[in-house]
C-alpha cells in the first residue's frame, strides 16, 4: 500500500508470542508506527487474563503457543468474548506456513496469517488493509470471523445457485462496524 498513511497514535496491541526476543522486535516495529506500547503476554492463558479486563484494538498471535494452540485461542475470542472484543482483528505470526496451519487459523477467525521473520513494511501493510477493508464479519454457528473471501464477485457463469447468494447474508458485520466498536483505534 504504497503511501499510506494512519495516525495509530490511539491503538492498543496485544501482542501473545512465547519467544520475548520475538516479541520486543514486533513491539519496537509497533511503537515505530506511532502506536502505544503494546501489552505483551507468553501464553494462551496470560492472553485469556489480559483480555478479561482489557479490550486492545489489535492483537498478534504467535502460531504456536506453549499451552494450546492458537487457534483455540482465536475461537475463544470470537465466540466467548463479548462485543467489541470478539471482533477485534487477528494477525497470526507463524515461523511455519505450512497450508494446514494457515487454514486453521483462517478457520478459526484470524484476519491474516504473516511468515516469520516478519518485515516491518509486511507487518504494517497487513495492519493498514485491516484497518482500511470493508470485509464483512460473519457469524455463523460453526465460524465467526472476517469474511475469508477478498472479493465479492458474482458466480462465474452468473447464475446464483443457493438462497440468499445474492443478498447481503443477515449475520454478516462489517469491518467498518466492527472497528468503529472499537471506539478510536484505526483513525485515520
Amino acid at each position: 500500500m504504497p503511501g499510506v498513511r494512519l495516525n495509530l497514535r490511539d491503538v492498543k496491541t496485544l501482542i501473545v508470542d512465547r519467544d520475548h526476543f520475538t516479541a520486543s522486535l514486533v513491539a519496537q516495529m509497533i511503537r515505530g508506527f506511532g502506536m502505544d506500547a503494546p501489552a505483551i503476554v507468553g501464553t494462551a492463558a496470560a492472553a485469556r487474563d489480559y483480555l478479561k479486563s482489557a479490550v486492545p484494538d489489535l492483537i498478534l498471535i504467535e502460531a504456536i503457543l506453549p499451552d494450546e494452540p492458537s487457534p483455540d485461542l482465536i475461537v475463544w475470542i470470537r465466540h466467548a468474548m463479548p462485543e467489541p472484543l470478539r471482533f477485534v482483528p487477528i494477525i497470526v505470526l507463524s515461523g511455519y506456513t505450512q497450508l494446514s496451519a494457515v487454514r486453521g487459523a483462517r478457520d478459526a477467525g484470524a484476519h491474516f496469517v504473516l511468515k516469520k521473520p516478519v518485515s516491518p513494511k509486511a507487518l504494517f501493510d497487513r495492519i493498514a488493509w485491516v484497518a482500511r477493508s470493508e470485509r464483512p464479519f460473519l457469524e455463523t454457528e460453526g465460524f465467526s470471523g472476517p469474511d475469508r473471501r477478498f472479493a465479492a464477485k458474482d458466480p462465474p457463469d452468473g447464475a446464483y445457485k443457493r438462497p440468499g447468494d445474492d443478498e447481503k447474508s443477515s449475520g454478516a458485520k462489517s469491518a467498518a462496524s466492527a472497528r468503529s466498536a472499537l471506539g478510536k483505534g484505526f483513525a485515520s
